[in-house]
């Protein structure tokens, strides 16, 4: 009997005996209403059941749902549990019912499935979420599972994602069963190894690529055994075919098994050394086969580390080497026989410079005499013919040398401060004479915003615009050409991007010949009766010069028009300024500009607009005296002397003669572009020029000229000597070189310069020694190659006979190369002059050393009165 049907009975006798109760009580009671006869009834009805319902029904009743609470609370808490255990487990979890349906996924497994939350699953099958592969492998195991309740653990197997992504599993499922052991469904657990995957595949992979190399693969342990470290545990096949040894015949073995009597030592203990310390190495030694026959192998040795950091194995590839050594060694050897052939080829290049330029020093040098001489007409053009010709010789040998130079790679860049306006001048100086019988203008168009000062190699870029300016000399018949060098760009710390153009009206070039003119040895005409000459090679090795210093000659030319060379390169500019030449010119208000050149009246307005000079330009001597007749507000005129109809003499005699404009009115400078004229110097000394300037015309030249204009010219143009240093005082010069002519010329020139100078002559080294000795001169000159003693070992000996004293010694060589300027100076030498060379090189030289010896030659002076005392 449950307690419920207790209660149901207690409740019914209450009720009987209470009503009962309420009988009796109403028989013995005087008569109530029945209203509270009805509240007597329930009230004593109340205080009978109302207790027996507390205590038998309620009571137990709340005890009852306190207690399912608990349970309840315990129940959710273990829910909670559970899911947070269930959903934090690293392998994907699930749970699937008899069907096949999923009724629990953890998180992990939702992400596999591509899904957001498990509402988008539960209840499906895998067939609608995988693909068909997938979904029925898996339901053929589940199938298995529930017919045979064995569980399947650690299968593994892969599939495809939604995006394409291939994931390797680890899966085990077991059956899930119900209170009465039957199977009502199963548990999967799911575990990604497709790292674990990748990595086996990545060995299989190594293991392969290390069995099938064509590299000898040898892996040897660590142990801490001294007697037994370092044995062989495994070698490949290439290392079998490598050496002829059998995989029994290494195993166990040291890796010594392949030195003998030509392995390197010395290696092996560096190899010792890395080893010792567990650094990896790379080598290079003669190893030995089983049959004893020689081969190199390149080895990389490296060592093997553990997860606990614990080295545990070596890992050597080894590679026969032995052809390429022998191919090395063959190249060694080739490169040997090229550098001796390259030697002598210089050697060679260097002995004929020397046995070539020592007669043309005398050629250049004598004929360079004769010019400074008074020579009638007929003298002077034959003469000039000489020296052009000497020189134009020693340009090709020049040229052939440095060609040579450069492809042997022996030809360095020498950067050094240099006077970019002075550099400007003197190239276009020197091609002033073959334009000025050419009668081609010369054009000098330096932009004001270049700077003054530059690094850069001016021997080197000398060499470059002289080629291009004598080439556009050689092929222009008429017109002009014209320099010029603009500022491309301005960059940070003081460097300037400049261009260096040579412009010229001439022959121009063919679109098709205009590459194969940069090419070594060719020209554009390149036939037996070609009209113009040249070896080909000066275009060739200015562009070279120029890709050494990272700039690039260019080319634009249009046949019969003309063509443009140019080249841009970027320099860095002198930081500390020096201070600009004062010029006053400020007297000059208004000058007239005559002359036939359109670009050359526009350089010289431009250069006089600079310092804020008027200026007005005619292109004749007609249009200059019209121009003179309407207007006389003129200071200066500036007339060219080569024009068509009038020239700049004739010009002038009628400004002053007829026009009766005299030197107090109007002041003349002449332009013109021969230096060698007398009659041009005549004719400025009777009509009273103001000055005369050489073309191309220099901005500072032109200012200085102007400012000179209202000084008297001095009457310079008759005087005997052309030197500029002449020094009176008797001085010892000792000259030492083996050709008789070249002791001639040398002697003829200090005879000029110094004409006190006594000058004793040696023809060898011991010679020279001997007259050092005797007559204790205060400078020596020295060539290099000489018998018995060259120039070389002559001024050491020199040197420790000196006692202190410093002669300048100069070495007189035909060579050119940097390395015996170097030498030279090795050896004692104080300056370097090299041949063929004109009498301004050897005075500037002189007046170089003179001012710097000066204490020296006094106290020498000093010494022989001493003496004489």
């Amino acid at each position: 009997m449950n307690k419920s049907f207790r209660v149901f009975l207690l409740l019914i006798a209450c009720l009987f005996m209470s009503e009962l109760t309420i009988m009796l009580v109403l028989d013995y009671i005087p008569k109530f209403p029945s209203w509270a006869e009805a509240i007597i009834d329930a009230s004593i009805l109340s205080i009978v059941i109302f207790p027996i319902i507390y205590l038998q029904l309620f009571k137990p009743l709340k005890e009852s749902i306190a207690k399912n609470a608990d349970n309840e609370a315990k129940i959710k808490y273990e829910r909670n549990l559970f899911k947070a255990l269930f959903d934090n487990l690293p392998d994907a979890v699930y749970v699937k019912d008899i069907h096949f349906r999923k009724i629990l996924a953890n998180p992990i497994d939702l992400k596999y499935m591509n899904v957001l939350s498990e509402d988008e699953i539960i209840g499906k099958t895998d067939a609608e979420v995988y693909n068909t592969e997938v979904s029925e492998s898996s339901y053929e195991d589940e199938l298995q599972i529930f017919n045979t309740g064995v569980p399947i653990l650690n299968k593994e197997n892969y599939f495809i994602d939604n995006k394409g992504l291939k994931h390797w599993m680890l899966n085990s499922k077991v059956p899930f069963r119900n209170s009465t052991n039957e199977i009502i469904g199963l548990v999967g657990i799911s575990r990604e190894i497709t790292e674990k995957k990748k990595e086996e595949e990545r060995l299989k992979l190594l293991e392969s690529v290390i069995l099938n190399t064509t590299d000898a693969v040898v892996i040897t342990d660590i142990t801490q055994d001294p007697t037994n470290k370092n044995k062989i545990i495994f070698v490949n096949s290439s290392y079998r075919k490598m050496t002829g040894y059998t995989l029994e015949e290494v195993i166990g073995k040291s890796p010594s098994l392949l030195q003998g009597i030509n392995t390197d030592k010395e290696i092996l203990k560096q190899v010792k050394a890395s080893m010792d310390s567990f650094q990896p190495c790379h080598f290079e030694v003669i190893n030995y086969k089983k049959n004893g026959e020689e081969f190199w192998t390149s080895i990389s040795l490296s060592p093997i580390i553990n997860a606990e950091g614990v080295y545990t194995h070596w890992i050597a590839i080894k590679r026969d080497i032995t052809e390429n050594k022998q191919m090395e060694k063959a190249y060694i050897l080739a490169k040997e026989n090229a550098e001796s052939a390259n030697k002598a080829k210089s050697e060679f290049l260097a002995n004929m410079s020397h046995e070539i330029r020592t007669p043309l020093n005398s050629v250049i040098g004598f004929s360079d005499l004769l010019n400074k001489m008074h020579l009638d007409e007929t003298q002077k053009m034959y003469n000039n013919a000489v020296f052009q010709s000497a020189n134009s010789l020693l340009d090709i040998i020049n040229e052939i040398l440095d060609f040579s130079k450069i492809e042997a790679g022996k030809l360095e860049i020498d950067i050094s401060k240099t006077n970019l306006q002075e550099l400007a001048f003197s190239v276009t100086n020197m091609i002033g004479f073959q334009a000025h019988e050419k009668n081609l203008e010369v054009l000098l168009n330096l932009n004001h915003e270049i700077p003054k000062f530059i690094w850069i190699d001016s021997l080197r870029i000398r060499q470059v615009l002289i080629n291009l300016l004598s080439n556009a000399t050689k092929f222009t018949k008429t017109g002009e050409i014209e320099f010029k060098i603009t500022p491309i760009n301005k960059l940070p710390d003081s460097t300037y991007t400049l261009r260096f153009a040579v412009r010229d009206t001439g022959i121009g070039i063919l679109p098709e010949n205009q590459k194969k003119i940069f090419e070594a040895f060719s020209q554009e005409d390149a036939s037996t009766t070609r009209k113009y000459g040249g070896t080909g090679l000066g275009l060739a090795i200015s562009k070279k010069l120029l890709r050494l210093m990272g700039s690039d000659l260019q080319l634009s030319s249009i046949p019969n028009e003309g063509s443009t060379f140019y080249f841009d390169i970027t320099v860095k500019t002198d930081v500390e300024i020096e201070p600009e030449k004062v010029t006053d010119i400020s007297q000059i208000k208004h000058a007239l500009i005559v002359d036939d050149n359109a670009n050359n009246r526009l350089l010289v307005t431009e250069m006089l607009a600079l310092k804020n000079i008027k200026s007005d330009a005619v292109e004749s001597g007609l249009q200059a005296i019209e121009k003179l007749k309407v207007s006389n507000d003129f200071d200066l005129v500036l007339m060219d002397f080569n024009m068509a109809d009038m020239d700049g003499i004739e010009t002038i005699r009628k400004i002053r003669n007829k026009l009766k404009l005299g030197p107090e009115n109007l002041s003349i400078i002449l332009l013109h572009s021969s230096a060698e004229d007398e009659h041009i110097f005549d004719s400025c000394k009777e009509l009273q020029v103001a000055g005369r300037l050489l073309k191309p015309i220099h901005i500072e030249s032109l200012y200085d000229c102007i400012s000179k204009s209202g000084i008297p010219m001095q009457d310079d143009l008759k005087k005997d000597s052309p030197y500029s240093y002449v020094n009176n005082r008797k001085i010892k010069i000792l000259v030492s070189d083996d050709n008789e002519f070249n002791i001639l010329l040398i002697k003829q020139m200090l005879k000029n310069i110094l004409p006190n100078a006594e000058v004793f002559e040696a023809i060898d080294g011991k010679k020279t020694i001997t007259l050092f000795e005797q007559h204790h001169p205060e400078i020596v000159f020295m060539d290099i190659q000489m018998p018995e003693l060259n120039g070389y070992e002559a001024s050491k000996i020199i040197r420790s006979l000196s006692k202190g004293i410093h002669i300048p010694i100069i070495a007189l060589t035909a060579g050119t190369h940097e390395d015996e300027r170097e030498k030279s100076k090795a050896a004692g030498m104080d300056d370097f002059i090299s041949k063929p060379f004109v009498v301004e090189t050897l005075e500037a030289c002189i007046k170089k050393w003179m001012e710097i010896n000066i204490y020296r030659i006094r106290y020498l002076i000093l010494e022989d009165k001493i003496k004489a005392l």
